[in-house]
């Protein structure tokens, strides 16, 4: 993570559930629950118009086309039992501050970075997207995650143009689904997690890093190492790279940077596959609401089916069994 992150820093240069989704898309467009991503190369980066077809189509002798193969995990170097050990104090002390927490809400700064990015005075990349939202979390497997407002990179008008709010990311979790806005579809698309995903889809997200953190599901999901700059005496700085193919779709490395007086989440940086597209997250401590604040039941609560939108049903336990069937939509609720 290029050092400072500070929002300043980050507003001029960039902007990445669960304590992410995360997922935070934690990775862009996969909700909470979603199918697997799509194998990278299968499909136009996001904003990135598709490649123009080259030459004629292939004829029924044709050799079929080589399958874009998913990234590979890339296993680093080998801590120092110092740095183990340094390592799996802060994860311990982590996962007891998480333990403590029942619910925590804040608002957050987003910026995104692609090759779509323009580039600043000075030559360095700006961000192609910035956005501010807000995060709701309640013990185990509640969360909210909305983008509220959102300005984008028009690279033809070459100037940064305000987006509608029907256009942010957005879900809700309240243990037993996911409900999650898809608006270039304009789809409310609720999907029922089956009972051995519940409790845990919240950690187990596109953004694990931000809600409900277990030292050893981390260091089993992850290669983790601390990476703190000497001059940052208020933060540790933490970079974690994927282990297993299924989170190396989804993002090469994930940098965190945790506050040292109370070890919450003060930013994190998700690197896309092949480590160029990122997102930068960082969260408002000015605005953290530990153990108050929130609705358990209004914050959590099924949300209803907006004008123009379809409500769509995903069971993912009536799929698993055999003849599941597909999400359908279903007319909303009168």
């Amino acid at each position: 993570m290029t050092r400072p992150i500070t929002l300043s820093h980050l507003a001029v240069v960039a902007a990445g559930l669960l304590w992410a989704t995360a997922t935070v898309r934690p990775v862009s467009g996969q909700g909470l629950g979603a199918a697997p991503p799509v194998p990278v190369g299968s499909q136009p980066a996001a904003g990135r118009p598709p490649a123009e077809p080259r030459g004629p189509a292939p004829t029924q002798q044709s050799p079929p086309a080589p399958v874009a193969q998913p990234p590979q995990p890339q296993q680093p170097s080998a801590l120092s039992p110092e740095q183990q050990a340094a390592l799996d104090r802060l994860l311990a002390a982590w996962e007891a501050r998480n333990a403590a927490v029942r619910t925590w809400s804040c608002t957050f700064h987003k910026w995104e970075y692609n090759a779509w990015s323009p580039a600043g005075a000075g030559g360095d990349r700006l961000a192609f997207a910035e956005s501010t939202g807000e995060l709701k979390y309640a013990a185990p497997d509640k969360g909210l995650f909305r983008v509220k407002e959102m300005k984008q990179w028009n690279p033809e008008a070459r100037r940064y143009e305000v987006r509608g709010a029907d256009t942010g990311e957005h879900w809700v979790c309240n243990g037993e689904s996911i409900y999650e806005f898809r608006h270039t579809d304009r789809q409310l698309r609720e999907t029922k997690l089956p009972p051995e995903m519940r409790g845990k889809a919240i950690s187990d997200g596109p953004l694990p890093f931000v809600f409900g953190a277990k030292s050893e599901t981390l260091k089993r999901r992850y290669w983790m190492r601390l990476i703190t700059p000497a001059d940052a005496k208020d933060q540790f700085w933490l970079e974690a790279l994927p282990r297993f193919q299924a989170d190396a779709a989804n993002f090469s490395k994930v940098e965190l940077i945790l506050q040292a007086r109370d070890l919450m989440p003060f930013a994190i940086q998700i690197y896309k596959p092949g480590g160029q597209d990122r997102d930068v997250y960082q969260f408002d401590p000015r605005t953290n609401l530990i153990d108050k604040g929130l609705d358990m039941i209004r914050d959590f609560a099924k949300p209803m089916t907006p004008f123009g939108y379809k409500y769509v049903l995903e069971d993912l336990q009536a799929q698993a069994a055999p003849g599941g069937q597909a999400a359908q939509p279903v007319p909303p609720p009168r």
